[in-house]
């Protein structure tokens, strides 16, 4: 199985990918780190503390908007709060929702990963609400833990990041262009970057 099967195909817009990887002393330490690695990947609220994005804060929550304290999964909702306006449509914040969480181990060929997909959403709670993120719903963020003997790497993936201008008031839809323009020059990928790093850095630094 190799990695880019698990991320969505790119066909339209930006695409952006952060990874980070560790060659471990021995397949059994590997294991033992890729165990703490998801917890962290898992743990979104802490995401800013592990590693200081300083461009946003991202919190969890169920899908009838109610903040949660645990671990992703599948079917839950990410707040995220980035410096400046919020829109309207997404009442001051943009969302993302987990569609889908995988976890998958096998000793016969030595691998073990685990992912999730968030694609954006509307605000969990309002029924019909807008697509409440600078992006449209064809984009997704693919979260990777992936070990393979003992080499282990975190990695985002976006794929088919669009500016999301349609059925958008005049203000979201300028906020969502601005917001857009600083994800291509690179600031989405400095985010995640950090992100990937960050969780790396704390694992190592709890074993």
């Amino acid at each position: 199985m190799e990695k880019q099967e698990l991320i969505p195909t790119q066909q339209i817009g930006q695409q952006t990918d952060a990874e980070e990887e560790k060659i471990l002393v021995s397949t059994v330490e590997a294991k033992a780190t890729y165990q703490k690695v998801v917890q962290h990947l898992l743990d979104v609220n802490e995401w800013y503390r592990i590693s200081t994005i300083e461009a946003s804060c991202f919190k969890l929550f169920d899908q009838n908007g109610s903040p949660l304290n645990r671990a992703a999964l599948e079917g839950d909702y990410i707040r995220i709060d980035i410096p400046g306006p919020g829109t309207a449509a997404g009442k001051g914040f943009d969302w993302v929702y987990i569609e889908q969480l995988e976890k998958y181990a096998d000793d016969g060929s030595d691998i073990d990963f685990t992912l999730f997909v968030a694609r954006p959403s509307r605000v969990p709670g309002i029924f019909g609400g807008k697509i409440a993120h600078f992006f449209t719903d064809r984009a997704t963020s693919t979260f990777i833990v992936f070990r393979r003997a003992n080499v282990l790497s975190v990695e985002v993936h976006g794929r088919n990041e669009v500016p999301n201008t349609q059925d958008q008031n005049l203000l979201d839809k300028t906020r969502n262009l601005v917001v857009n323009g600083g994800s291509t020059i690179g600031m989405s990928f400095a985010q995640w970057h950090l992100l990937v790093s960050g969780i790396l850095k704390q694992t190592r630094l709890d074993l």
